[in-house]
């Protein structure tokens, strides 16, 4: 009887003292800024550690609908966040088994990427939607992220685009340097490769009225197509050769 009694305060000590399963990674809240280049979604979590390379997109060009949709693999994540309106974007997720999808709908034209990054304490999914039209002095970006591109001189006149910079951890080294009208469309674009760490390009585009547009060099993720690194400028082009 006392060994049985032993043994039956062990067991009761071990449901007690034991250590809780940690709780399932959950998406809390959703939140909305504008910027000067982009609107910045951010999906919070909890319970858990966000990892960039969970999401995958399914719909990463938001150009000519405004709709992303950014799934999200983890065991047992789950969300609890309610759908949010701000800033021009609708922001909701959606729940599947072991996934969730986050879905961001914006204006038609209104948006040309969306880049992604998993950060930490506190845990969170920082979404960014980058504006199609011309970028304000405060929007334009000479040096990308980690030195990723740079944009060291530009000339463009009423025919031609010439830019170089350089280059570094692009994949295979390549980028896209394109030549936006004022309402975000890509008016002429040329694929260039970074020969030791430094690319140039030189192109005529086609007759257009005078008008501000974007020089942009850009390179997007072999993953899914989201934005991976990001130079662009302000420019006048176009009108009478």
């Amino acid at each position: 009887m006392r060994q049985f009694a032993a043994v039956l305060g062990a067991a009761v000590a071990s449901l007690v003292f034991a250590p809780q399963a940690g709780a399932a990674l959950t998406a809390t809240q959703i939140r909305i800024g504008d910027h000067p280049g982009f609107v910045r979604v951010v999906v919070e979590f909890t319970g858990g550690t966000v990892q960039t390379g969970e999401v995958v997109a399914t719909d990463p060009n938001p150009f000519p609908d405004g709709f992303v949709r950014l799934p999200m693999m983890h065991p047992d994540v789950t969300t609890t966040a309610i759908p949010v309106r701000a800033e021009g974007v609708f922001a909701r997720i959606g729940q599947g088994a072991d996934r969730i999808t986050i879905r961001v709908t914006g204006r038609d034209h209104r948006f040309k990427y969306v880049g992604y990054a998993a950060q930490h304490t506190p845990e969170r999914l920082v979404i960014d939607l980058y504006k199609s039209r011309p970028p304000t002095a405060a929007a334009e970006i000479t040096r990308g992220r980690g030195g990723c591109l740079t944009l060291g001189s530009h000339s463009v006149t009423r025919t031609r685009v010439m830019a170089a910079g350089r280059e570094r951890q692009l994949f295979e080294h390549s980028l896209v340097v394109r030549l936006r009208r004022s309402g975000g469309r890509v008016h002429r674009q040329k694929a260039e490769i970074a020969v030791r760490r430094r690319w140039s390009t030189d192109f005529g585009y086609r007759r257009v009225a005078r008008q501000t547009g974007t020089l942009e060099a850009v390179a997007l993720s072999a993953k899914d197509g989201t934005l991976d690194c990001l130079v662009q400028v302000r420019v006048r082009f176009g009108g009478s050769p």
